[in-house]
Parts: C-alpha cells; structure tokens; sequence
C-alpha cells in the first residue's frame, strides 16, 4: 500500500469507529518493532498528541536494553514524551503461575493502566494488527474458547484502541520502508517456541499456499462470528437472569433451573468462564451437579462449591490473617471481611430488648476485654442462648442450613477464648442480659 494512502486510511479507520479526537491525550505501547513504530509514526504525522510507552521485559539481555534505547532515542528525537519501565518477567511469571508470555502481558497491561491515571492519558493506543487477529482467532481453537474467543480481538475496548487493526502487517511494513523508518526485530518471533510463532511462521504461510486469499476468508468468517455473538449473548443473558441471584461477592447458580435449559454444560460455562473457570474446569464442575455437596473448584480469583442443588461462586476469601482482630471495651467501628461491626455501652435504663439477629446485647461486666472477633473454626462450642448445654458451632450451622460458602464466612465472638456470640445467629446463655445486668454491651454486625 502506498504511504499516503496508509495514513489516509488510518484517519478515515479512526473517525469511522471513534476511536480517538485531536483533545484525546494518548499512551501508544512501542516495542520498537515494525507494528509499533508504524503506529506512533503516524498518529504523530497525523497531528494527535501522544506518548510513548515502552516496557522493558528483560527476557532477551542486550537485546532487550537495545530495544529500550532504540525507543528512548525515537521518542528523545521527535520530542514526544516517553515512559519506560523494566520488569524481573521471569520471577513474576514464576510467583504467579503463569506462563512467560502471559505474565509480560499481564505486567504490561498492569503498568499501562497506572501510567494512564498518573498522567491522565485519555487513551491507551496499541498496535495489533488483522494479522494479530488471526493468528488469535487460531490460538483460541486450539485452546478451546468459546464464541467470544474465535471474534478476534476487539478494535475498541474502554480506553484501549487498535487504530491498526485493518491493517495488514505487509501494510504496515510497506510503510515503514516507504517512511524509512527505523524500527528494532525482535528474534524470538524468528523462533518457534511460543504457539503464536507456530501459527505466524508456519501455519498461516502454509494456509496461503493452499488458498492465497484465505486471510479474507478468515476475516469474513469472524465479522460472522461477531455477528453471532449478538445473539448468542442475549440468549445467554436471558438464562442468566432465569437461573442465577446475585451475591455480595459472586452469584448463585440455581442447578435445577440450569438443567431445564438446551445445552446446559455451555450455558455453564458462559456463566464461569469470565471469572477464569476454563472448559475442562467447567465440565469437572458440570458433572458435579447432583454429586455429593461440598465439592470445591477454584480459579485463581474465585471458588465454586457445590451445595443442595445450588452452585456459589464467590470471590476468595481474604487472607487469613485478616481474618481475626480485638475489640476494646470502649464504643467503636470495626471492619472484618466486609462486615462492619458496631458497639456502644448501655445502662439497663437505656436498655431495649432488640429481636433481631444482628444485634447482640451482652451483659458488660461478665466480658474480659479485649474481645477477639474471628472466623469460626472446627472444634468450636458455646451454649446457644435458651438452651443449658452447650453445642458445636458446626453442629448448630448445619442445622440453619446456611450455604457451605457462607458458612466458611461465619464470625464468633470470643472473651477470654469464651464464645459469646455465634455472629448473626445467637448469642451465650453464659452472657445474656438478666436483671442484675448494670451495664450493656450492644454490638451491631451490618
């Protein structure tokens, strides 16, 4: 493609489908490759204010120190402002479990974000390419994606745009060297190790032999799918709004209702996979439905357990260190995984007797302060208020019939390793309030 023509385009592409204004402040991610020099090239030739953007990943020695130098000099030369920053990948990609190229992904994005807010960016501009799309829509077959995954990479998606997107990479090259621009070649993409090297260096040249024009086909193909997607989310959100109530931290999967639904197991996973559940997670939680409750699936941000026809999905919860902490015999407001406990003295003049769960009423001078609010565990008792003996909390739950999610979130009150209060449920005979009671403990869980 002729130069002129490329940048012609790129405004036309950008108007088109609104990605940016001349008032956007934009952050363009610059490997200091052909894609991402050709784009901060022309959005500067084409008059919108940028920025540059450039991570150091540290995966290629000199190699990687070259490209950052290579960006800083561009950025240095043009007078656009740069920010660069240099990432340990290997340890973080160790940490998180996860792969190199996903964890260089996740840093990248993580920083982008950041850089934007700091600086008040407007826009976060990245140059993927129709190339990209494809060798994607490939990546996601094999692993098995749903729809969503074979609809290419989205050319808007909130502050992120993709100006290049329409391009191929034989345009962006052609006006790269019709620009003599400058740009760095990254030699692992030369290398096959990683899957979407696979498909770039191998398999899509060999799709070409086989039918020359197969990346218009490929495009057709996706513009369809996208198209499908329409209607596939709102028969899925239709079923959503049929089989699942939601939760303060996640939703409830109503099984029975699931099951009365045509492909039950792909309604499922459109329900689990946006909060990191795979395909073949899905189906193990899938064939759990009606097995034995308690079953436990976890992604790296959530958990699913199976319980009486019902599957929770919900947030972790909070490391257990900040599960436990002391309350003082003075008034005050205290916080616990999302729950906000309140407490004030009373006199037996002040005194109203309160039927409702989440109150506590307790007589102050039988407490031992400070008290130690935290999350039940096995083994603990306390005698329920209106009975004589005493009874294991995990006894006493199971006969609310709670759900086992919630269950694992329920708070006791303890003095002196006492429990006075099964949160929310009941407190102890042991420290109820009686006619010789003087001074009153109130103590409010919202």
């Amino acid at each position: 493609m002729e130069r002129q023509k490329f940048l012609l385009e790129l405004r036309a592409t950008i108007e088109k489908h609104n990605l940016l204004t001349k008032e956007d402040k934009i952050l363009v991610g610059v490997s200091g490759g052909v894609d991402s020099m050709t784009l901060i090239q022309s959005l500067f030739e084409l008059g919108y204010s940028v920025a540059v953007a450039h991570c150091n990943f540290n995966l290629r020695g000199d190699e990687s120190d070259g490209d950052q130098n290579f960006v800083v000099d561009y950025a240095n030369a043009k007078n656009i402002p740069i920010h660069v920053c240099s990432f340990d990948t290997k340890t973080v990609a160790k940490e998180r479990k996860l792969s190199i190229e996903m964890a260089a992904r996740e840093l990248r994005y993580e920083w982008f974000d950041t850089v934007c807010k700091i600086n008040q960016y407007t826009k976060l501009a990245i140059a993927h390419n129709l190339n990209d799309t494809i060798e994607t829509f490939f990546i996601n077959l094999l692993r098995s994606a749903g729809l969503k995954g074979l609809t290419g990479i989205p050319m808007k998606n909130g502050n992120i745009v993709r100006p290049l997107l329409g391009f191929l990479r034989k345009d962006i090259e052609d006006f790269a060297h019709q620009s003599q621009l400058r740009f760095r070649v990254d030699s692992s993409n030369l290398e096959n190790d990683y899957m979407r090297n696979k498909i770039r260096n191998i398999i899509l040249p060999e799709l070409q032999k086989i039918q020359p024009n197969c990346f218009d086909s490929i495009m057709t193909s996706i513009s369809n799918l996208q198209q499908a997607q329409v209607i596939y989310n709102q028969a899925i959100d239709e079923r959503r709004l049929t089989c699942c109530i939601n939760t303060q931290n996640g939703f409830v999967v109503d099984e029975e209702k699931l099951l009365l639904f045509d492909n039950p197991q792909t309604v499922l996973f459109e329900l689990l996979h946006p909060y990191g559940f795979n395909s073949d997670v899905v189906s193990q939680i899938f064939l759990s439905i009606g097995s034995q409750a308690g079953k436990k699936f976890e992604s790296d941000n959530y958990v699913v357990v199976h319980d009486r026809m019902k599957l929770y999905v919900e947030q972790k919860s909070l490391d257990s260190a900040l599960q436990e902490i002391n309350i003082s015999e003075n008034p005050g407001v205290y916080e616990i995984l999302e729950k906000q406990i309140q407490t004030e003295i009373l006199t037996k003049d002040m005194f109203v007797v309160e039927k409702d769960c989440r109150i506590a009423s307790l007589d102050f001078d039988k407490l031992k302060f400070p008290l130690t609010l935290r999350v039940w565990k096995k083994g603990d008792w306390f005698i329920p208020f209106g009975m004589k003996g005493k009874k294991k909390v995990s006894d006493f739950l199971i006969d609310t019939k709670i759900p086992l999610l919630e269950k694992q979130k329920v708070l006791v009150l303890e003095s002196n390793g006492e429990i006075v209060w099964l949160v929310g449920f009941r407190i102890s005979q042991n420290f109820s309030v009686t006619e010789k009671t003087e001074r009153i403990m109130k103590i409010k869980c919202n």
